[in-house]
């Protein structure tokens, strides 16, 4: 699937109105930034911005492996609702850290056992069908689930153990099948804070890497290289709201819309998920998310915080945001509406128009743009 479809069903991005006309007139891009500017915002980003997310994450991930094992002794609805609230808080967190795509993020396919979607092909479905069938005591072992296909051993498994309502009638009813799916789910948390915990472990190793770019590194020879993780970071995690969270579940037309293709639709919070990436997306641009840095200090500080560009990036994100609160969690919801696929569309031709803006003025005025892409196969 292209990862920008135009089509029938497809609005033109460039045909979205904005607030911003006037501001659009961008100044000529900078030419020879020093590499010193480059390396600032590399500092900040990895050092100051980042570390705090992990943490959070990996917090948030610990709960729920200290949190399963008491639950699955004396299942209750009560006890069902906390996991499930845990579990939302651990995938906010994880949200937020999903678009950073970098460094131990993807090292060893990591990102892909933390969340193995999308799931193009309906692997996990039929292995987890499998997985009830024959019950084998790897998948509740925790220092073997590990092992393991990654497509049973991250967040959608887990939210399929909690947030299936079969599944999870089987958990409150203390029936054999509902003994294994509690005592998977304990294995699959403590898998989550095993490989959350690796992240937290070799963030540092990899920050310092790219803080130290220069002539002696072997991996970035230069910060402005080196930034370049970032910039593709910023566009790529649009590209992905785009071609993956909306475009799959939108399909092709109304009525070939499927709110089950969408990321997390089972536990209803699709568009919350986008609402977090959004969220840490700008914080690559702006500098400051969840108290963690300092607004003006991303990549916004090789144009100019406070320029007319600036300004004119902040507006036309702020539309963006806007189209996505908007919405509640829930795809499933949204969809079932009448007026439901128009205003999932608008929101996929608001991010396309971000992308635009990411690509022409973000990326010309930091140098940044242009590459190699990850997502389109080159």
């Amino acid at each position: 699937m292209p990862l920008l479809k135009t089509g029938p069903r497809r609005v033109l991005a460039g045909m979205i109105v904005t607030i911003t006309t006037g501001l659009l007139a961008a100044p000529p891009a900078q030419a020879d930034l020093p590499d010193e500017q480059y390396h600032d915002v590399i500092v900040h980003l990895l050092s100051n911005v980042m570390p705090p997310q992990l943490d959070a994450l990996h917090t948030a991930t610990s709960s729920l492996a200290d949190d399963m094992p008491a639950f699955c002794k004396k299942p209750d609805q009560s006890g069902l609702d906390k996991m499930r609230e845990g579990f939302h808080t651990a995938m906010d967190r994880w949200q937020e850290v999903q678009p950073w795509r970098m460094g131990p993020m993807m090292a060893e396919g990591r990102d892909q056992l933390i969340e193995y979607w999308p799931d193009k092909h309906g692997t996990a479905a039929r292995q987890f069908r499998l997985l009830l069938r024959n019950k084998p005591p790897l998948y509740t072992n925790p220092e073997k689930i590990g092992e393991a296909s990654a497509a049973l051993q991250g967040f959608p498994a887990l939210e399929e153990v909690l947030f299936n309502p079969k599944l999870a009638d089987e958990i409150l009813a203390a029936s054999k099948d509902g003994a294994y799916l509690c005592q998977y789910g304990v294995a699959i948390s403590a898998n989550l804070e095993k490989l959350t915990g690796e992240l937290v472990a070799e963030w540092p190793a990899f920050a310092d890497a790219m803080m130290n770019a220069g002539p002696k590194s072997m991996d970035y020879p230069t910060s402005k290289f080196a930034a370049t993780d970032l910039y593709r970071a910023l566009h790529e995690g649009m590209l992905i709201i785009i071609s993956q969270k909306l475009a799959r579940p939108l399909g092709e037309g109304p009525d070939d819309a499927n709110a089950k293709r969408a990321e997390s639709w089972r536990s209803e919070r699709s568009l919350r998920n986008i609402s977090h990436n959004l969220k840490s997306l700008f914080a690559i641009y702006d500098g400051e998310l969840n108290g963690a840095g300092e607004s003006g200090k991303g990549m916004v500080a090789l144009i100019g915080a406070d320029s007319l560009l600036d300004k004119s990036f902040r507006l036309n994100w702020q539309q963006i945001r806007d189209a996505s609160n908007a919405l509640p969690d829930s795809m499933v919801a949204v969809l079932a509406k009448p007026d439901g696929y128009e205003k999932i569309q608008d929101l996929e031709n608001q991010v396309a128009y971000g992308v635009m803006l990411v690509e022409n003025d973000i990326g010309g005025h930091t140098e940044l743009g242009g590459g190699f892409n990850a997502l389109d196969g080159d």
